[in-house]
């Protein structure tokens, strides 16, 4: 038997949710939102340390993730759930965005954990996501009861394939800021030290920070440990931090990394390009509109981030924005990316209001599964 006075354990379920991995649990199961629920988090995840070789996390921030899922009082929602973004090297929970990736696996442990019935051959539920204050409708595809494994549905940096869930975010735009362009501008300037650089911060589903690929002197397909570059990221942190402070998220643009670690994101764009992949195959520069790569918690992802994505997605359509200026036309709802793994593509629909165009719905299509549930388990602070 555990001994409970050193160890303290949590009934929770790792789900990998399209190309992230993560914990869900319910919010019985965790303290109240605070400082005790956040270290109890940071210890169960092995925060800190750049390999979490003492808790679930994987070393990046792709898999050091928590999602927070309940049944939803509102009466226009089924479920509602709150994500936490793990540090690895800093002991902290940033509590301020959305992970679309995760989100994917939110309907399937909603149907695993009696939170919603399932009905075949295809469960249709409204998510609510607290962080952002935003609505999903998501479809999942059920199998003998349960949400379905297997399928044809392929995701580009997992192996295989499964089935496929949609998510349809709706009216993502100013998810964490309240506009869709946060500053105003579709293109500024952020200066660090001494050196210009034009950005656009975009807010759908999550901040986003996009700059050109070739003003840090990259070709824009570089791969992650390409862009595992000390010099390179803290260059990367400290433009992110100045748009962050820009923002009003943080009060002095050297406090981002420890006070907002993930919000906003920050990515390189370029022209639809072709490039080889981490796993060893290739992208052509025929099948994709634009080409790019996200920083994630400082540390460059090995696919792309989903809401990074959704952001992106939704910038081509803006006029006078870095990513507007690289994309290949088109003239359907889809944005095909090209990133280290392959490509996703989202779907974006748009309107035009007052002269201005606003962002309808995106959607994404993911695949999710069922990895562990049990419990878990973290140290006891002494004292």
């Amino acid at each position: 038997m555990v001994d409970q006075s050193v160890q303290g354990s949590v009934r929770g379920t790792l789900l990998r949710g399209g190309t992230s991995r993560g914990l869900y649990v319910t919010p019985d199961r965790l303290p109240p939102a605070g400082e005790r629920r956040d270290e109890i988090l940071v210890e169960l995840f092995g925060t800190p340390d750049p390999l979490q070789i003492d808790g679930i996390g994987g070393g990046n921030s792709h898999t050091s993730k928590v999602m927070i899922v309940d049944e939803s009082d509102r009466p226009d929602a089924d479920i509602e759930y709150t994500f936490g973004q793990v540090g690895i090297e800093n002991a902290t929970v940033d509590w301020s965005g959305n992970c679309g990736n995760l989100t994917s696996g939110v309907g399937v442990f909603a149907l695993l954990s009696g939170l919603a019935s399932a009905e075949s051959p295809e469960t249709e539920l409204c998510l609510y996501n607290t962080n952002t204050d935003t609505y999903v409708d998501q479809v999942v595809p059920i199998t003998d009861g349960e949400p379905a494994v297997h399928g044809e549905y392929h995701v580009d940096g997992i192996p295989g394939t499964g089935a496929r869930i949609d998510s349809y975010f709706r009216d993502p735009g100013g998810s964490v800021t309240g506009q869709l362009l946060p500053t105003g501008e579709r293109r500024e300037t952020v200066t660090v030290d001494g050196e210009d650089y034009p950005v656009s911060i975009v807010d759908v589903a999550n901040p986003n920070v996009f700059l050109r690929a070739r003003d840090l002197g990259l070709d824009g397909t570089e791969l992650p440990d390409e862009l595992d570059d000390p010099d390179l990221l803290d260059r990367l942190e400290l433009i992110r931090g100045a748009a962050c402070e820009r923002l009003g998220l943080v009060d002095d643009r050297r406090n981002a990394v420890d006070e907002r670690p993930a919000i906003p994101q920050i990515a390189l764009v370029s022209d639809p390009q072709s490039f080889g992949t981490v796993s060893g195959g290739r992208v052509d520069d025929d099948d994709i509109d634009i080409t790019s790569r996200i920083v994630t918690t400082g540390t460059p992802h090995h696919s792309y981030a989903t809401t990074g994505a959704m952001c992106l997605a939704a910038a081509t359509r803006l006029d006078g924005t870095i990513p507007a200026e690289f994309v290949r036309g088109t003239d359907g709802p889809d944005v095909t990316i090209g990133h280290p793994k392959g490509t996703i593509t989202i779907g974006v629909e748009t309107a035009t209001r007052a002269g201005e165009t606003t962002v309808e719905r995106v959607r994404v299509g993911r695949t999710a599964r069922l990895l562990v549930d049990g419990r878990l388990f973290y140290r006891h602070v002494p004292g």
